[in-house]
C-alpha cells in the first residue's frame, strides 16, 4: 500500500486529524450490552505473537489437529458413538454426566474438567472472565480454553446466557468460525474448550502492519463476506464485528469470534433493537436507538475492511466519543488519494446509512468488480491461498500456569438454585466427541 496519503472529502466536512491505527490500538475499546444501555465491557486483547506478513502463497487450511486424531481413529474402525445431547438438570456436575454415555475404553477419551488441561498463559481478558491457551494432556494439543463468571450473568435470561453456545454449535460445520471442542461448567464459571488460533487477533496484526496490499485486503474480505453471509441465513447477527473478534489460523484464513452479544431468529422483515457492540464499529441504526436487522453487520464489516486498506477510521472527527458518533451517523466515509475505485464503491455500499439500501448493495456483493478475481467456490471450500502467510506460531509447552481460577470472588456466598437453572443445557460436545468423568 506503501506511505499514507491526503485525504479527499468526498462531499463530507472537512476532517480533523485522522484516526490512525496506533491510536486506535490505544484508545478504550468497549463492547457495549444492549441492558442496560449504557452498561459497557471492556473489550479483551489478545498478546500478538509477533504476526509480522511476509506477501508469499499459503497452505491450504489445515483442519483442527484433535478432528484429525478423531479420523484417523475412525480410519481404524475405532469405536466413535454419536453426538451427545445437553442434560437438563440444575447441578452442574450432573450437566457434564449427561455427556458421558461411554466407558474409558471408549475413543477418543476427552475428559471435561480444568485437570484435563496444563494451562501456559493468559491470552485476554474481559469483563466476564478471560481465555488461556492450554494442553489438552490426552491429545497434547494446544486449546484456547475461555473461562467465564456466571455470577457477571445472572442478570440475563437463560436464552441470552445460552446463545453463545448455541451459535457456536450452529456453526461448528463451517471454516468461518472459531470452533469449540466442547463446553462445561463448574459452580462458578462456564468454560469454552475452542481451537486456538496461532495467527492472532486482526486488531493486534493491522496494528503492525495496516495499510494492507490490496490483494490481502480484498481476501479477507471476501472470507469476512461469506461467513456473514453463513452467519445471516441461520437468522443470527453477531452484533459485535471488529478487528479484536476477527481471528486468523495459523496459514492466514479469517475466523469469526465472540458471540456473547449475538440474537438469533432474524429472518426477513424480523428486526430487534438495543445497543449493543463497539460505538466505533456501531451502524447509525443502533447509534439511533432504532430497530435493526443482519444489516448492521455489514455496516462493521465495512468499517474493518476500510481499516485493513487504509489503518484508518472512516468517519474519525474527533477525541470523543459525542463526535465520533455524530460523524458516523451523518458524515460520508473519507478516502486517501488515489483510492482503487472499486475499493471505494465496495464501501460506500456497506457503509450507506439507509439499512435497506446496504442490504440490497451486499445481496449482490460476489458480483462486484472488486472481487472479480475471487473465486467464490474456492473461498467457501476453505481451499483458497492466502496471499500472504503467517509465521510459524511459538510452540507453548514448558511455561506452566498454576491457579488459573486465583481471581474467584472466594468470599461471595454460592450461586442459588434457581440461578444455576439459567445454566441448564450449556454443555455440549462437538461431532466425534465423547465425555468422561
Amino acid at each position: 500500500m506503501g506511505d499514507k496519503a491526503d485525504d479527499e472529502s468526498s462531499g463530507s466536512p472537512k476532517a480533523e486529524p485522522e484516526l490512525n491505527m496506533e491510536s486506535l490500538r490505544k484508545r478504550k475499546r468497549e463492547s457495549i450490552e444492549e441492558v442496560p444501555k449504557k452498561r459497557r465491557i471492556k473489550a479483551s486483547e489478545d498478546e500478538n505473537d509477533g504476526t509480522n506478513q511476509s506477501i508469499i502463497k499459503a497452505s491450504k487450511r489445515p483442519g483442527s489437529p484433535i478432528q484429525e486424531i478423531i479420523e484417523s481413529k475412525r480410519k481404524r474402525g475405532e469405536a466413535m458413538g454419536d453426538k451427545a445431547d445437553d442434560g437438563s438438570s440444575v447441578s452442574p456436575k450432573d450437566d457434564t454426566e449427561q455427556l458421558s454415555g461411554t466407558t474409558p475404553a471408549e475413543s477418543p477419551i476427552i475428559v471435561t474438567g480444568l485437570e484435563s488441561f496444563t494451562f501456559h498463559k493468559m491470552l485476554g481478558e474481559g469483563g466476564y472472565g478471560k481465555v488461556m491457551l492450554a494442553t489438552h494432556q490426552a491429545t497434547q494439543q494446544q486449546v484456547a480454553v475461555k473461562m467465564v463468571k456466571k455470577r457477571r450473568l445472572l442478570h440475563k435470561s437463560r436464552d441470552k446466557i445460552l446463545i453463545e453456545r448455541q451459535v457456536l454449535e450452529m456453526t461448528r460445520k463451517s471454516p468461518f468460525f472459531t470452533q469449540a471442542f466442547s463446553t462445561f461448567q463448574s459452580q462458578d464459571y462456564l468454560f469454552y474448550v475452542m481451537e486456538y488460533l496461532s495467527g492472532g487477533d486482526l486488531h493486534s496484526i493491522m496494528s503492525n502492519n495496516a495499510p494492507f496490499p490490496i490483494a490481502a485486503t480484498r481476501f479477507l474480505a471476501a472470507e469476512l463476506i461469506c461467513g456473514l453471509q453463513y452467519l445471516h441465513s441461520r437468522g443470527i447477527i453477531h452484533r459485535d464485528i471488529k478487528p479484536e473478534n476477527i481471528l486468523l489460523d495459523s496459514t492466514g484464513h479469517l475466523k469469526i469470534a465472540d458471540f456473547g452479544l449475538a440474537v438469533m431468529n432474524i429472518f426477513g422483515d424480523t428486526k430487534t433493537s438495543g445497543w449493543a457492540g463497539t460505538q466505533v464499529y456501531m451502524a447509525p441504526e443502533i447509534l439511533q436507538d432504532k430497530p435493526y436487522n443482519t444489516a448492521v453487520d455489514w455496516f462493521s464489516a465495512g468499517v474493518v475492511i476500510y481499516e485493513m486498506a487504509t489503518g484508518r477510521h472512516p468517519f474519525y472527527q474527533g477525541k470523543t466519543d459525542e463526535t465520533t458518533i455524530k460523524a458516523i451517523i451523518d458524515n460520508d466515509p473519507v478516502f486517501p488519494r488515489k483510492m482503487d475505485p472499486q475499493f471505494k464503491a465496495i464501501i460506500y455500499g456497506l457503509l450507506d446509512k439507509d439499512p435497506e439500501s446496504r442490504q440490497k448493495f451486499v445481496d449482490n456483493i460476489r458480483d462486484h468488480p472488486f472481487f472479480m478475481e475471487i473465486n467464490w467456490t474456492d473461498i467457501e471450500e476453505a481451499t483458497a491461498c492466502p496471499p500472504f502467510q503467517l509465521p510459524p506460531p511459538p510452540v507453548m509447552t514448558s511455561d506452566t500456569m498454576k491457579d488459573v481460577l486465583s481471581f474467584t470472588e472466594t468470599n461471595n456466598p454460592q450461586i442459588a438454585e434457581t440461578g444455576q437453572k439459567l445454566f441448564c443445557g450449556f454443555t455440549f460436545a462437538n461431532d466425534g466427541w465423547k465425555v468422561i468423568k
